[in-house]
C-alpha cells in the first residue's frame, strides 16, 4: 500500500502531512468472517455393512462364458455345465475379474483333449429345448458316445447314466462297437449280450474288428468258442464239430446261448474291464486335466 506524503510549511520549517487512513480498506481484505474450527460439524462415519453372500441357483443363474474347443469358439451359459458337473460348478464359484478367461473371444477358456463334435453333442443334450415340450434330441450311437465320453470326463454322473440308458435301447448297433464303449467307460451290462451276439451271428470278425477290439478281447472270444464247440451242433459255424473259429470265416447263425461260458470267462479274467475304474477317488483330479482357467 502506497501512502502519499505531502510536505507543508510550518512555523519552524517543513513537516510531513500524513493522510487519515482509518476508513481505508484494502481491496484484498477478506470479507468472509472467520469461523473457528471448533464450530464445524463433525463428519459422521457410517458403519460398513458386509455384503450378503447368497447361494446361486445353477439352473437359472446365467453366466455366459466363451470356450475354445479344437479351434472353435462356443459361447454358452456356464450354468448348463455347472448344473451337472462339479468341475464346472467350482469354476462358477471362483471369483474372477471382468477380463478373466472366458470373458471374450480374445481370452476364452481352453478345453484341451476335447473335440468340437463331442462338445457339440454334449451341449445338444444339456441345452434346454427351444420350444415347450420339444422332444429330446435324436442322437445316433456315435453321437451318444460323444456325450458319454465328456460326461465321464467331467464327472456328470446323471448325464452318463442317461446316455447309457438311451444307448442301450438303440436298435441294430454293432456288438463290436458296444464292447469297445463298454470296455472304455465301464458299462458292464453290455458285455455279455454283445459277446453272445458276436458268437451267435454268421458274420465273423474282420481284421478291422480285431484292430478295434484288441488282441486280448479277440483271444477271449476265441477261447469261449473253443470251450463250447463240443456242445454246438455240427456245422453250426461251418466245418466239423472240431473246427476252429477263424477270422474272415463265414459260418451259419446259431441259437446257442453262450452266456454261461461268457460269465465264467469274464470272472476268470477279472472281467474285460480293468479293475481300476476311473470312477474312484481321483476322478475330480482327472476331470480337471486339460481345463485351463486363470
Amino acid at each position: 500500500m502506497f501512502v502519499e506524503i505531502t510536505l507543508a510549511n510550518d512555523v519552524d520549517g517543513f513537516s510531513p502531512l500524513v493522510p487519515d487512513t482509518k476508513d481505508y480498506e484494502s481491496p484484498t481484505k477478506a470479507t468472509t468472517p472467520f469461523i473457528p474450527s471448533t464450530s464445524l460439524p463433525e463428519a459422521k462415519t457410517e458403519p460398513v455393512t458386509p455384503i450378503q453372500q447368497y447361494p446361486r441357483d445353477y439352473s437359472f443363474y446365467f453366466d455366459h462364458k466363451i470356450f475354445l474347443v479344437e479351434g472353435c469358439l462356443f459361447r454358452i451359459p456356464l450354468n448348463i455345465l455347472a448344473a451337472e458337473s462339479e468341475v464346472f460348478r467350482d469354476m462358477m464359484n471362483l471369483p474372477a475379474p471382468l477380463d478373466a478367461e472366458g470373458s471374450s473371444d480374445e481370452n476364452p477358456i481352453l478345453l484341451e483333449d476335447v473335440s468340437q463334435e463331442d462338445f457339440r453333442q454334449l451341449l445338444r443334450v444339456l441345452s434346454p429345448p427351444q420350444k415347450f415340450r420339444e422332444p429330446n434330441p435324436n442322437l445316433s450311437f456315435s453321437e451318444w458316445t460323444s456325450v458319454l465320453k465328456l460326461a465321464d470326463k467331467y464327472l456328470m454322473d446323471v448325464v452318463k447314466e442317461h446316455a447309457i440308458e438311451t444307448m442301450s435301447s438303440l436298435p441294430n448297433i454293432d456288438p463290436v462297437d458296444k464292447i469297445i464303449v463298454a470296455n472304455k467307460y465301464n458299462v458292464r451290462a453290455w458285455l455279455i449280450p454283445s459277446f453272445n451276439s458276436i458268437l451267435q451271428r454268421s458274420q465273423s470278425l474282420t481284421l478291422h474288428d480285431l484292430d478295434r477290439l484288441g488282441p486280448q478281447t479277440f483271444v477271449r472270444l476265441v477261447g469261449i468258442r473253443d470251450r463250447t464247440r463240443d456242445r454246438i451242433q455240427p456245422n453250426a459255424f461251418g466245418g466239423s464239430v472240431g473246427s476252429r473259429w477263424e477270422l474272415l470265416h463265414q459260418r451259419d447263425t446259431t441259437s446257442f446261448d453262450f452266456t454261461g461260458t461268457i460269465e465264467q470267462e469274464i470272472l476268470r479274467a477279472d472281467a474285460v474291464v480293468p479293475p481300476t475304474s476311473p470312477w474312484g477317488t481321483s476322478r475330480k483330479k482327472k476331470a480337471t486335466r486339460g481345463l485351463h482357467v486363470t
